[in-house]
C-alpha cells in the first residue's frame, strides 16, 4: 500500500490536565511558482505539578510538548495525536500515561479521518478496557482502533481502504511500553544517545531484514513512502507491542510521523532533544523540517521525565546496557549462502551444457546456455557482495559495538526549500527511512551517540545567516536587534563550553524568522 500522506489542521487532543490552546491561522504559502495551504499549530504544552500527598508521591512527574504542522507541500494535515495524563493513582497503576500520533493515508480528508478515528477511539478502549496487563490493554485498544476505521471504511465506499499509521507510547508502573503499526516512530534518548523503539512496517526495512537489499542500495531499488501493515484497510491487523523499557529521570521520549524523519536525522533529534526542554525542541525539530523542504506533514510529542517512580518489573524492563552486547544479525545470512550455491551450480552446468551443444554444432543453444550462465554468475556475485555488506554487518567487529547512524557529517540532503521572495536555499541534513547501518534484530532497533556536537551548531547558525539574509533583502518585519543578540548569546555560549546554551539562542532565532516567514509567505 502507498502511503500518499496529507494532514489535518488540527491537534485533537483531550482537555485533560491540559493548558489552553489557542486559535489555528490559515495562510497562504509560495513556493517556486505553486501555492500551497499551509497551517501554523500553536503549541501545546504541558508541565504536571504534582500534591505532595502520600496518595500520590508515587506518580511520575513529566512534561511535554505537542506539536502538528501539514509542512509546505501538502494541501491538508492528515496528521493527528492524542494525549491523556492520570487523573489519580489508581488509574496510573492500571494504565498509565497515553502518548499517541497517527499519520493517516488514503488522500485528503480520507487519511484525516482515519487518523482522527484513530486517535480518537484508541484512549477511550485503552481506559475502559478491562485487561489484565498493559501489554494486552495497549494491543486491544489498538486493535479496537483499527476495527473502528475498517467498519467506517465498509460503510462509505468514497472512505473505503482509507488507513493509517499508528505509534503508541504509554508510561506506568510497568515502565515504558509502545505499540506500533507503521512507520512513524517512537524514540527514547538517554544520556547522550538516542535509541529507535520501533520498527519502520515500511518496503525498504522489510526488504533489508528479509535479505533482499542492503542499507546502503536500498534506495535505489524500493520506493521510501510504501508501508506494508497500517491501521484500517483490512480487518485484522498485526500489532508489534514493544517493552517493558526502563524509565529514569532525565529521559526523553519522542513520537513523530515520517515527515520529520525525513527531513531530520537521527541524531540530530537526538541532540535536539536531549539539550532542550520538550516545548522548545518540538518547536525547533518541525522548523528545521519545515526549512528543508517540509515534503509531508510533521508531527512530535515530546515527553521529558522529571522523576519516575521504581517500576513493578525492573528486571524485565529493557535499558541500553542490555542491547551492547546485540549484533545486529538477520536470518537472511543463511538464505544467500544456499541461493549462492545453487546459483554458481546452475552456472557451471548451463556452462558445460552450452559448451557441449557448441561441439554438437548446434549454435542458437549454445548461446542460450552460455547467456544463462552469465547471467546465474553475475546474480551469484550480486547476492554475494550484499551479504558481505551486511544486513549484520562486520562478523569480526567487537561484540559490543552498536551500529551507527546517520550523523550531521553525513552531507548535504540535494531537498532544499526555495522560496520566491529571495530567500536563499538551505541545505539539509537528511536521512533515510533505512538507515545506512544495519538495524539491530530487536528493540531497540537502531541505537546512535547523539551528544550536543560543534557541526550541528555551526549548521543551525548557517540557517539562521541565511534566514537572516532572506530577511534583509525581502524587508521582512522581523527584530534584528534581537536576532543580533541571540546571535552573540548563541556565539559567546559555544566559546564558553555551554552548548546547550548556544542551541537555545539558535533554535529561538530561526523560530522567531520561520514565525515572519509563515506569516508573509502564507499571508499571500
Amino acid at each position: 500500500m502507498r502511503a500518499l500522506k496529507y494532514s489535518s489542521d488540527r491537534v485533537s487532543l483531550t482537555n485533560f490536565f491540559f493548558a489552553p490552546v489557542s486559535g489555528d491561522k490559515q495562510l497562504n504559502f509560495a513556493v517556486t511558482s505553486e501555492r500551497f495551504r499551509v497551517h501554523v499549530q500553536n503549541l501545546s504544552f504541558h508541565r504536571e505539578w504534582l500534591p505532595s500527598s502520600s496518595s500520590m508521591t508515587s506518580l511520575p512527574s513529566v512534561q511535554y510538548a505537542s506539536r502538528t504542522d501539514k509542512g509546505m507541500r501538502r494541501a491538508m494535515n492528515q496528521d493527528s495525536l492524542q494525549v491523556r495524563m492520570c487523573g489519580d493513582h489508581d488509574e496510573w497503576s492500571r494504565c498509565g500515561y497515553l502518548f499517541v500520533v497517527a499519520d493517516g493515508m488514503g488522500g485528503h480528508a480520507v487519511g484525516d479521518l482515519a487518523s482522527r478515528i484513530a486517535v480518537d477511539t484508541l484512549p477511550h478502549a485503552y481506559y475502559k478496557r478491562e485487561a489484565t496487563s498493559v501489554e494486552s490493554r495497549l494491543r486491544e485498544a489498538i486493535v479496537a482502533a483499527n476495527k473502528a476505521i475498517n467498519d467506517r471504511g465498509r460503510e462509505n465506499r468514497e472512505f473505503e481502504g482509507m488507513g493509517t499509521t499508528c505509534s503508541v507510547l504509554t508510561l506506568s508502573s510497568r515502565g515504558a511500553m509502545v505499540g506500533h503499526v507503521g512507520d512513524s516512530r517512537v524514540y527514547r534518548v538517554r544520556k547522550g544517545q538516542i535509541e529507535q523503539l520501533t520498527f519502520d512496517h515500511s518496503l525498504q526495512w522489510e526488504m533489508i531484514r528479509l535479505g533482499r537489499a542492503t542499507p546502503e542500495n536500498v534506495e535505489l531499488f524500493h520506493p521510501r513512502n510504501v508501508i506494508t501493515r497500517c491501521l484500517g484497510p483490512d480487518p485484522l491487523v498485526q500489532v508489534d507491542i514493544e517493552g517493558p523499557f526502563s524509565v529514569e529521570a532525565g529521559d526523553f521520549f519522542l513520537l513523530c510521523s515520517d515527515g520529520l524523519t525525513n527531513h531530520v536525522s537521527d541524531t540530530e533529534i537526538g541532540q535536539i532533544v536531549g539539550s532542550m526542554p520538550p516545548t522548545e525542541s518540538s518547536r525547533l525539530l518541525i522548523n528545521l523540517a519545515n526549512c528543508r523542504g517540509g515534503s509531508d506533514n510533521s508531527t512530535v510529542v515530546v515527553v521529558g521525565i522529571d522523576s519516575y517512580p521504581p517500576t513493578t518489573e525492573e528486571s524485565t524492563a529493557v535499558s541500553l546496557k542490555d542491547t551492547r552486547h546485540k549484533t545486529a544479525e538477520m536470518p537472511s545470512q543463511r538464505k544467500f549462502g544456499i541461493r549462492q550455491i545453487v546459483l554458481s551450480a546452475a552456472a557451471a552446468i548451463c556452462l558445460l551444457s552450452g559448451i557441449w551443444m557448441g561441439i554438437k554444432k548446434n549454435k542458437e543453444a549454445s548461446g542460450v546456455l552460455i547467456a544463462a550462465s552469465a547471467l546465474a554468475w553475475l546474480i551469484s556475485q550480486r547476492l554475494s557482495r550484499a551479504s558481505q555488506l551486511g544486513l549484520s554487518g562486520d562478523r569480526n567487529s567487537a561484540p559490543d559495538m552498536l551500529p551507527q547512524l546517520d550523523a550531521p557529517e553525513a552531507g548535504l540532503s540535494s531537498d532544499r526549500l526555495s522560496w520566491s521572495n529571495g530567500a536563499r536555499k538551505l541545505s539539509a541534513v537528511e536521512s533515510s527511512s533505512a538507515s545506512r547501518a544495519a538495524f539491530l534484530p530487536s528493540s531497540p532497533y537502531r541505537v546512535v551517540e547523539a551528544d550536543l556536537s560543534e557541526s550541528l551548531l555551526s549548521h543551525l547558525a548557517e540557517v539562521q545567516s541565511e534566514l537572516v539574509q532572506a530577511a534583509r533583502d525581502s524587508g521582512w518585519k522581523v527584530d534584528f536587534d534581537e536576532l543580533t543578540n541571540l546571535n552573540r548569546q548563541a556565539i559567546q555560549a559555544q566559546q564558553s563550553q555551554k552548548p546547550d546554551r548556544s542551541l537555545k539562542a539558535r533554535g529561538k532565532a530561526i523560530d522567531l524568522l520561520m514565525r515572519e516567514l509563515y506569516q508573509r509567505s502564507r499571508s499571500t
